[in-house]
């Protein structure tokens, strides 16, 4: 069959299509697909348009959408589904609300896909029969919704045979900016707002560490990997041996992943450091580790189910930096226990504890979490344009203030944590202090005193500041790289911050919202304990 898999992107400017990654759930079906014979071509709308010329001769279209990218991918399937062609959607928005979909497309994948995907393709086929692919949803001869049993999560030894995801049937996959590689999935915790668990389950499942090291050997040379795990530190044991193996390799590109603030203790209760594990971490490549911190407020982190402090935060950022390695800091502002100030001390405590990079992300409630069904049942949800349902607006009435405020406190808190003042700040403290080794470098390295000029004009253009940094890092020796990267990068990823935060509270589409929520959203009294 000819298949077209196709990731919508969602709508405006979106903090999450700025690195350019595609997720790997269509990758790795596309790859399972294509080993069966079939022609596979993905599309990714963050890194190419969909070619609909294309799309218009296949026999079956395939979307994969989030709660945010539902809008689009309704829209895209519709367009589908005129030309005759069969559609399907998988996802973890479809996943927990199939009848919603099945207004929209003619099969619904719930959960883990890659099996119920191949049945579908063979019962299409005329090899099987589509009552009997777990995990499927579709619309019978009489108009009415079937839901198939569910499909149980893959076991341990079914993942490690799945193949390594094929970025290679992605249009544009050169065009990503880091190279994205999974090593495990499932989270053992259980956060209150976060799908992950409740879409693949709390038993993690890991792929073996030779294959892991075969997928970075493949990819030798390609630049900065991006190890796609929801947490990529679960068992200490196996992520040291990882790295361990990288490092015996030689295979130690530029990385960085996701993981808790408490992975940087040996033991949490004495809060004795594991020097080991942030050794490894810096000798195999980490440059940067996404910390999801959550909030600075002790009454959040206890009502978000996370299962740290605040202090851990503060020494996790300090140990990290002590061996090297940066640090982004993911907020999630509008708890029941959050107010105005929240936003406001959470900006000044990222300051002062001197993270790297932050993202402020509005509280949101995604399908098939007990917070999202929490606040259906308290009528609290504020629109159902699930378009906007991004991090990026506020969709609940908060208990402590109201939604404006909200809003408002945490593009503020975007505002004052990116402000020029502070990047410059940043900048001019790095350059006095490594004068000496700056004015020497200019000394040795000819190639860089011919780029000085075209550095220094494209400096100032932000859309062409990554130009600057493969300029400097080709005229420059690895050691010389390295060190100025460490002076510099932190300043400039701020005013490139800036600049995102400024286009998005300028985009048509964010001064709209605003305007609703002020006309609307006037300060009200809190929500009696939430109902």
């Amino acid at each position: 069959m000819k298949i077209r898999l196709i990731e919508p992107k969602a709508a405006g400017i979106n903090v999450f299509d700025l690195a350019r990654l595609p997720r790997l759930g269509l990758p790795l079906i596309g790859g399972l697909l294509a080993e069966r014979g079939h022609d596979v071509r993905i599309y990714v709308e963050t890194l190419a348009p969909v070619d609909w010329a294309d799309v218009a001769t296949a026999d079956l279209v395939g979307f994969s959408s989030t709660t945010a990218t539902t809008p689009a991918t309704y829209a895209m399937a519709a367009q589908v589904r005129a030309m005759h062609i069969p559609t399907v959607i998988g996802g973890p928005h479809v996943t927990f609300l199939p009848d919603e979909a099945l207004r929209h497309c003619d099969f619904v994948v719930r959960g883990e896909g890659q099996a119920t995907m191949l049945e579908l393709v063979e019962a299409l086929e005329g090899k099987g029969d589509i009552a009997s692919i777990a995990g499927l949803s579709y619309t019978d001869r009489l108009g009415r919704a079937v839901h198939n049993p569910p499909r149980l999560s893959c076991t341990q030894e079914e993942f490690a045979a799945l193949p390594s995801p094929a970025l290679e049937l992605i249009v544009g996959h050169e065009r990503m900016t880091n190279v994205p590689i999974m090593t495990q999935w499932g989270c053992p915790y259980a956060c209150d707002f976060c799908s992950v668990i409740h879409m693949f389950g709390r038993q993690v499942r890991a792929r073996p560490i030779e294959k892991v090291l075969e997928e970075l050997e493949r990819y030798r040379g390609r630049g900065h990997v991006f190890f796609y795990d929801d947490n990529f530190v679960v068992s200490k044991a196996r992520t040291k041996a990882l790295l361990r193996g990288m490092i015996e390799r030689g295979l130690t590109p530029p990385w960085s992943a996701q993981m808790r603030a408490e992975v940087v203790y040996a033991d949490k209760k004495s809060r004795e450091l594991d020097h080991e594990l942030l050794s490894l971490m810096r000798d195999s490549g980490c440059t940067m580790v996404y910390c999801g911190f959550e909030s600075v407020n002790q009454a959040t982190l206890e009502a978000y189910n996370k299962h740290q402090d605040v202090q851990d935060i503060r020494e996790s950022v300090r140990a990290f930096h002590a061996y090297g390695i940066r640090v982004h800091g993911m907020f999630v502002l509008g708890a029941d226990t959050d107010d105005v100030q929240t936003c406001r001390r959470t900006a000044q405590f990222a300051l002062d504890n001197e993270i790297d990079t932050v993202q402020f992300l509005i509280l949101t409630p995604c399908p098939g979490t007990p917070f999202y069904d929490r606040l259906v049942a308290q009528g609290r949800l504020l629109t159902d344009d699930f378009s906007l349902y991004d991090g990026h607006h506020c969709v609940i009435q908060p208990a402590r203030m109201s939604p404006y405020e909200l809003q408002m406190g945490t593009y503020m808190a975007m505002a004052r944590f990116y402000s020029v003042r502070h990047a410059l700040g940043l900048f001019f403290s790095n350059l006095t202090r490594n004068l000496p080794f700056l004015l020497g470098l200019l000394w040795r390295e000819r190639g860089l005193r011919w780029q000085l000029p075209r550095v220094a004009v494209l400096s100032i253009i932000p859309s062409r500041r990554q130009e600057v940094l493969n300029i400097l890092e080709k005229a420059l020796s690895h050691e010389a790289w390295k060190r100025l990267s460490d002076i510099f990068i932190v300043p400039l990823l701020r005013l490139y911050g800036r600049f995102h935060v400024r286009r998005w509270a300028l985009q048509e589409r964010s001064r709209a919202y605003l305007d609703y929520l002020r006309r609307t959203m006037r300060p009200r009294r809190a929500v009696s304990a939430v109902k």
